[in-house]
């Protein structure tokens, strides 16, 4: 047994990996921000739940007889408890290293893309539960089907050597991984300009011993070469061809591999997904009705189109999407679910917000009309020496179309949509990063049903 402590604890990359090398027989503990200010409490008291030791990050959980430090891209060089790791002489080691241990010398399936890849994820492992192959799967995103009372949900240990693991393009550490099937769902600028995100991604490609797997309906992601690739798209040329025979607000019906398939969740863009995850299950030799059976089964991912609640007819949507790409493909499926739309973006950072910032306007200029309405929250502050020259403001100010509004701070948002908020609406909490955006579209279900009768 060996003793991981890991700095920043609660991150979306961190805690499914803590979680499964305690699964292993580790001791596991860590700190975390959110932890010490009493935020997301329910994660940290599922980890603790599952045995990990959980410690104010002020360096007081640093002990000599711990073997290493984990920590993500997000900890900066000047943490108190780095300083104290480095007294004590404690090995430091990034996250995307300790995962890369493990899933290299595993049978390794590697998700990657721009947009998608969590879904994927969850849906691969999904199918793979159902031919029986019991995989370990490490998550960004919480899958419903692992979530319990006492389980996060985005990390399963498996009893199989199959290992399914999102990777994160936007650190570089997808170059890390060396998997036996890997998969592209797609390529967009996002945390680096597309020429970066090639050489990435076709080192990832060039890494993949077996079978690289790739959207064909993507012209950037078509530019990537691999030795034996297998491609998925509704494009007649692609390997794999989908198409959709019938589309709801709460699933779509299509036909792939000369069989119908259904996927019990909004959006065509999911059908790419499923399209992926079937890439993969057939590369497994997964016989068809196992693929079916897993498709139909997935759940989804938390916060991702997730409906909190209806209440007289108006929608509540909780949605992770934050990027140009992934934005548009949920509002196209929002604006099916219901007659008006209002969507609650929050800025899920100042780096990214400053990247972006000409691609988010013209998409919501674009993707919303006249009769939307979108509400800016002030952008998500993660602490540290982050440049807060930028504003939403700024973002504001070159958004063309919809009707737009500034908010200073979140109550205001709740009285406004109270108000305004008919029968047929679609109201939708957009936001990546910040936990407490899914407690804010409740909030924003709770001030809807208090409302007086219309």
């Amino acid at each position: 047994m060996k003793k991981y402590y890991f700095v920043g604890i609660g991150g979306s990359g961190m805690n499914p990996l803590a979680q499964i090398m305690r699964q292993r027989g580790n001791w596991v503990g860590g700190s975390d921000r959110n932890y010490d200010r009493g935020t997301t409490a329910a994660l940290f008291e599922k980890l603790r739940q599952q045995g990990i030791h959980l410690f104010s990050q002020d360096g007081s959980g640093i002990t000599p007889d711990i073997d290493a430090i984990v920590v993500s891209t997000a900890i900066e060089p000047h943490n108190v408890e780095l300083q104290q790791a480095r007294t004590l002489v404690i090995p430091v080691i990034h996250r995307s290293d300790l995962l890369a241990d493990m899933f290299n010398h595993a049978f390794g399936i590697a998700i990657g893309g721009t947009s998608g890849k969590t879904t994927v994820t969850g849906m691969v492992a999904a199918i793979l539960d159902c031919a029986g192959k019991d995989p370990t799967v490490i998550n960004g995103g919480i899958m419903k089907q692992y979530a319990t009372e006492s389980r996060i949900g985005n990390a399963k240990g498996g009893s199989s050597g199959i290992m399914i693991i999102e990777t994160d393009e936007s650190d570089g550490s997808i170059t890390k991984f060396h998997p036996r099937i890997s998969v592209i769902t797609n390529i967009a600028k996002d945390h680096k300009e597309i020429a970066e995100l090639q050489r990435l991604f076709q080192i990832f490609a060039d890494h993949t011993t077996d079978t690289l797997i790739l959207n064909n309906d993507c012209p950037v992601t078509r530019s990537i070469a691999g030795s034996r690739v297998i491609t998925f798209g509704m494009s007649a040329s692609s390997d794999i061809t989908i198409e959709p025979l019938q589309i709801s607000a709460s699933g779509i019906r299509f036909a792939a591999l000369g069989a119908t398939f259904q996927l019990n969740i909004p959006g065509m863009h999911n059908v790419y997904n499923a399209a992926a995850a079937i890439a993969v299950a057939v590369t497994l030799d997964i016989p068809v009705f196992a693929i079916q059976q897993g498709v139909a089964e997935f759940r989804g991912i938390q916060r991702r189109l997730e409906l909190v609640s209806m209440i007289n007819g108006i929608q509540v949507v909780d949605d992770f999407a934050h990027n140009p790409d992934k934005i548009a493909a949920s509002i196209k499926t929002l604006k099916s679910m219901g007659e008006r739309l209002t969507v609650i973006y929050q800025p899920h950072g100042y780096g990214p917000t400053r990247f972006l910032l000409d691609e988010l306007a013209a998409c919501f200029s674009v993707s919303l009309r006249p009769s939307d309405t979108l509400f800016l929250l002030p952008i998500f502050d993660a602490g540290g020496t982050a440049d807060r020259s930028i504003s939403s403001l700024d973002l504001a100010q070159k958004i063309r179309g919809p009707q737009v509004t500034c908010a200073p701070e979140r109550n205001s948002v709740l009285e406004q949509v109270a108000a305004c908020a008919q029968t047929g609406d679609v109201i939708a909490v957009m936001g990546a990063r910040d936990d407490t955006l899914s407690s804010f579209a409740q909030a924003l279900a709770d001030t809807l049903r208090a409302r007086p009768t219309r």
